[in-house]
C-alpha cells in the first residue's frame, strides 16, 4: 500500500505561494479559472537527476496530466510556456495543440556556453548551446511587448551569480592548458535566469493575476514575482508553485533565502532595497 505525499506549506510572501509536494495535489485545490498563466520547466530526458531519467518518447505521456491540470485551472483566456529541449518540446508540442491551445512562438534561450564548458576538444557531435520555450495562448490572452525578440540571452558571469550554489566548491572543465577550473557546484542543473521569468510574467499577466509553475525547482518564477511585488506593489502578481524534492535534495529553502536577499555569491548593492530584509518564509 503506497501513501500519498503530504504537501507542506513552505511560504507564503508578497508575490508567491511555494508548497513542497505532489505539483497534482496543489492543482487539484486551486479554482478552476484561476489562472491566466502557466509556466512548464519539468524533465527534458536528459538522465540529469532522479526525476529526468526517461526517455524522449515518454514525455508526451509524462506531461499530459499535468497539461489536463494547466486546461482547467487555467482561465479562458490564457498564455501557456514549455522549456525543454528542441527535441523535449517538439515531443510534447502535439498533445498541446490537441487540448486547444494555439502556438505562438518558439523562443530560443542563447546560453552562451563557453568552449571549455562544452570540452570542445572531445565532442563528436555540434554542441548544444541553447533551449527553447514554445509560446502558446488561448482565447485572446494579453500580452505587453516588454521584450519582444524571441532570442534571450544573459552574460555568463551575471547568470552564474544569480544561480543558487551547494556551498560545495569542486574541479569543472579543463582550460586550453589542461588545468582544472575550480568552480562552485549548482544546486539544481536546470536554473532558468530569473530575468527570464519576469518577462514571462509582465508579458502574459496583469498586475494582480495569478501564475501556475508547477515544476519549482529553485523557484525561479516565484522569486521573479517576489522582485516585481517588492520593487513596485502595484505592479504584484501571484505566482503558486510546487516541488516534489523527488531526490532528496531542499532545493525550497536555499531559493527563499534567495527572495530574501542572501544566498547569491556576489551581492549586488541594490539588493537591500530590492527585496527588503529578512523576514521569516512561514517554514523550515
Amino acid at each position: 500500500m503506497t501513501t500519498e505525499p503530504v504537501l507542506r506549506h513552505r511560504s507564503d510572501l508578497t508575490g508567491s505561494e511555494v508548497w513542497e509536494g505532489d505539483a497534482r495535489q496543489v492543482a487539484a485545490a486551486m479554482a478552476s479559472g484561476s489562472c491566466s498563466l502557466a509556466i512548464l520547466d519539468g524533465p527534458y530526458a536528459m538522465q540529469k537527476a532522479v526525476w529526468d531519467r526517461m526517455k524522449v518518447t515518454d514525455l508526451p505521456e509524462w506531461y499530459r496530466p499535468h497539461l489536463e491540470d494547466v486546461d482547467r485551472v487555467c482561465g479562458p483566456s490564457a498564455s501557456l510556456y514549455l522549456w525543454n529541449t528542441a527535441e523535449g518540446w517538439a515531443a510534447v508540442h502535439p498533445v498541446i495543440l490537441s487540448m486547444g491551445w494555439t502556438f505562438r512562438a518558439l523562443v530560443v534561450w542563447d546560453k552562451k556556453n563557453t568552449a571549455a564548458s562544452m570540452a570542445w576538444k572531445k565532442t563528436n557531435r555540434w554542441p548544444v548551446t541553447h533551449e527553447v520555450c514554445g509560446y502558446y495562448v488561448r482565447g485572446g490572452p494579453m500580452f505587453s511587448a516588454t521584450y519582444p525578440r524571441s532570442v534571450w540571452s544573459l552574460a555568463v558571469q551575471g547568470w552564474a551569480d544569480e544561480r543558487v550554489h551547494t556551498g560545495v566548491v569542486r574541479p569543472g572543465a579543463k582550460n586550453q592548458d589542461g588545468v582544472s577550473c575550480m568552480v562552485s557546484e549548482s544546486l539544481h542543473p536546470c536554473q532558468k535566469p530569473i530575468l527570464f521569468a519576469e518577462r514571462m510574467i509582465r508579458a502574459s499577466t496583469r498586475p494582480g493575476e495569478f501564475v501556475w509553475a508547477p515544476f519549482g525547482g529553485t523557484l525561479r518564477e516565484a522569486v521573479a514575482a517576489e522582485r516585481i511585488a517588492r520593487a513596485d506593489p502595484e505592479e504584484a502578481r501571484r505566482v503558486i508553485t510546487a516541488e516534489l524534492n523527488q531526490d532528496g535534495v531542499d532545493y525550497i529553502g536555499p531559493a527563499l533565502r534567495q527572495m530574501q536577499g542572501l544566498g547569491t555569491r556576489r551581492v549586488d548593492p541594490r539588493q537591500a532595497l530590492l527585496f527588503g530584509a529578512p523576514a521569516s518564509t512561514g517554514g523550515a
